[in-house]
Order: structure tokens, then sequence, then C-alpha cells
């Protein structure tokens, strides 16, 4: 029964708050699917004028690159591979491809992002069942990380954007490198390095955080090594993209500028545009539970995954995020921040612990009503003015109710796409609960 009500519980949330649309970077990543599978190329002229046409705002722009003469992508085309098998299914059902903007194709795009991002959570709580954390513990993390950060409003309100698809491949490499340690033979090191190319084609930034491994020097000696062609064999689409698209392996037209002295570092923590501990401060707390934590081999890789991601973010010209909504680049540390909260949560009493995540959820929920209708884009509020803006968002409360699905059936409109949404919907809960029922065993079977 509890059960029960907890996919009731996650189904209903998503009914109400599921925005499927493509915005920003979003529609960078999500642009290679047309192209690619309707089109069969790599020109993006097309769908660049069908996203004017729908009045979709890609991020970025119709550059042209001199050297090929074509339109220019700067993002990885991970997300879109990771998400083939569900655009191939709205292909099915709609085998013109159009329209580009609209259902089934922003719907299947968008679900597959919910997916990753809940199998990434439902693998997160299994690995802290592993890890010896009561079932109650493991939870309250999990929902930490979830509604009390970024993660919500990327999956939700802009699920358009590569971070969901992060935190699935982070977290599915982290547990096989931890979980495998121990064991693992030459095969598992390819095996690694496969998902560690894969971690990379999502987000560039990702592929670094495969350092961790060197943590399993020297035992581990040569084959450590097997990482590197595996990765770069999985990787090697955005290699083709690249040349293709720019002529070269870089892609220099959008290259960026990064300044390692004296960057931005406390900014990218501290700063009210955006700080990762002032936007999101159960971080802060998760962060303090690693006192508590007794695995040393993942207090190291925290660290290691942290410090790189800090330096990567802070020496970038663009640490902000333009218009970002928290420090969205730190998700994918999300699995390292659910180990903080539950060795926190393992401390204190659970009517403490649920209480302090119900205020920071709010907390968090209302910086969403903030940035997107009170806060001037690029600008940073100061601290006084984070709080003012809070408060001054509090009436757009019933705006947090986005979801299509409602919104649907409120206004009579588009009732069977809105159906095929909440079924889409309701698979993705099921998928999730299916893959964190492995909790319950003491590793992860095949049956899994």
């Amino acid at each position: 029964m509890r059960q029960a009500l907890f996919i009731a519980g996650c189904v209903l949330f998503l009914t109400l708050t599921f925005a499927p649309r493509i915005t920003g970077d979003g529609g960078g990543y999500y642009i290679y699917l047309h192209s690619i599978v309707v089109d069969h190329d790599l020109n993006l002229a097309n769908e660049y004028d069908a996203a004017h046409a729908a009045g979709v705002k890609i991020a970025g722009d119709k550059k042209v690159v001199k050297a090929t003469g074509l339109p220019a992508d700067q993002y990885p085309i991970g997300p879109a591979i990771l998400s083939l098998p569900i655009y191939l299914v709205a292909l099915a059902i709609s085998p013109s491809g159009e329209p580009q903007y609209g259902p089934p194709f922003t719907f299947a795009f968008t679900l597959a992002s919910l997916l990753y991002g809940a199998l990434g959570l439902a693998l997160i709580y299994v690995w802290l069942r592993r890890l010896s954390f009561t079932s109650g513990q493991a939870l309250a993390a999990v929902a930490g990380v979830t509604l009390a950060t970024p993660f919500v409003f990327y999956a939700v309100y802009d699920p358009s954007y590569s971070h969901l698809f992060s935190v699935c491949m982070v977290t599915l490499f982290m547990y096989l490198w931890w979980s495998r340690r121990a064991t693992r033979g030459w095969r598992g090191w390819i095996v690694l390095g496969l998902v560690g190319g894969v971690m990379g084609l999502v987000r560039f930034e990702d592929g670094l955080l495969m350092a961790v491994t060197l943590l399993d020097l020297p035992k581990a000696r040569w084959r450590l090594l097997l990482q590197g062609p595996a990765a770069l064999l999985t990787f090697s689409p955005q290699l083709v993209v690249d040349e293709v698209i720019y002529g070269r392996l870089r892609p220099g037209s959008n290259a960026v500028s990064f300044s390692v002295f004296p960057g931005h570092y406390l900014e990218v923590l501290f700063s009210s545009l955006h700080g990762l501990f002032i936007w999101s401060p159960v971080l802060l707390a998760a962060v303090a539970g690693y006192w508590f934590f007794r695995d040393n081999i993942l207090r190291g890789a925290f660290a290691i995954s942290f410090v790189i991601t800090l330096a990567v973010i802070g020496a970038f010209d663009f640490w902000y995020g333009g218009a970002s909504f928290g420090m969205r680049f730190f998700l994918n540390l999300t699995p390292f921040f659910a180990m903080g909260l539950a060795a926190l949560a393992s401390k204190l009493r659970p009517a403490i612990t649920w209480t302090a995540l119900a205020l920071l959820t709010a907390w968090n929920f209302v910086l969403v009503l903030s940035f997107v209708y009170i806060m001037l884009p690029d600008a940073a509020p100061g601290y006084l003015g984070l709080l003012k803006d809070q408060f001054r968002a509090l009436p757009y409360a019933p705006h947090l109710v986005q979801g299509y699905v409602v919104r649907s059936l409120i206004e009579g409109k588009n009732l069977l796409p809105a159906a095929g949404l909440f079924i889409g919907e309701m698979i993705v809960v099921l998928a999730a609960m299916l893959l964190a029922r492995c909790a319950k065993r003491p590793s992860l079977p095949s049956s899994c």
C-alpha cells in the first residue's frame, strides 16, 4: 500500500508540473535527432528554421562554419543518442517527422530526459542501501537532491537540458567503478571505459570525472589504461559530428574562454548569482555530512570530482550559466551529494531530517518562482535582494502548476497528446521503482 501511494504521488506530481518543452540549451541537444534520423545529414539549417517558425529559442545562433558551410552546434550529441529509442517510437507514430517542435517528438526527448533522471535517482537509492543506510535515510537523501536542488527544475520545468542524462551516466559510472573495485578484471575496465566515454559524450566536462579511477593505483596497474581506447570508442560519434560540421575534431568557431587565475571559484560557490551553496543550501549540508561518512574511497572520489568540477566551472568565463536555475553545472555530482545527505541523516532524528528537507524544498520552489517571474537575467541580486525576491515571488505560487497534462484537462484541449504523455510519465515512474527494488538485494544481479 505504501509503495502504491508513493507511485501515485510521483505520477500526480509529474501530472501537475512536467512541461515537455524544448528551450535554450535543450534545443542544441535536441536538434540533432530530426537532422540525423529524418534528413539523414548534419545540415541543421532547416531544423533551425523550424525552431524559429515555431517560436522556439535555441541557445546560440545559426552561425555558419566557414570551413564547411554548415550551421554550427556547440552542444554534444550524447543526449540525442541516449534518447534515440524513444524518439524512434515517436517517429513510428508520426513518420513524417513533423511537427519538429511539437508532440510526439518534443514529448519523446523530454520524457527520455525524465526517464534517465529517474533511473539515476533509483540507482542512487540502490547504492545508498548497499552502503548500509536505512531505507528512510536513503529516501531522505534522494528526496533532498531531487527537490531541494536544481534537479527538480531541469526535471519538470526545463527537461530538454542535458543535466538529467548527466546525472544518470555519472551515477552509473561511479557505481560500476565502486561496486566492482575488488574483483574487476581487464574486461571490467573496458566496460568502465565504455560508460565513461558516454559520460563525456553527454557533457564534455563529465568525462574528466573518470579521474577517480586513479584511486585504484597501484593495484590496477596497466589495466586502468584499458579505459582510454574504450572511452574513445563510445565518444567517437562526437568526433564524427565535429569533423562534419566544423571540418576539424574540435569546434573552433564556438570556443569558450577560460581563465584559471584568478578564476571565479568563490563566486561559483557563494555568489547570489546562482552560487552553489546559496541557491541550494541543502548541498552545504551534504558536504558537511561527509564528516560522518565512513567510506574513505568514496570520500576521495567526491573530493576529486568536486575539485575537478569547481576548477572547470570556476575558470569558465560563463561560470554563472546565463539563464541558469542555480549552479546547474554541479548536478553531475548528485550521487555524491546524496551520500553526504544520507550520512548526515543517519545522525539526526527522522523528524528533524524531514522537517529540514521540507523547508529546503520550499526555499527551492519559491526560488523557481523568483527565477522565472522576478529576477533580472544575468544579474546578481545580492543576498538581501535574493530574500526580497523570494517574498515578491510568493503570489506566483499557482504558476508552479505548469504540467501539460493538467493544463490540457483544464482547458479541454490536446487531450490525446496529454493522454500519451500521462502514460509516458507513469512508465518513467514504474521503471524507476523497478530499479529501486534492487535495493532489497545485496547486489545488482542480472535480473535487475
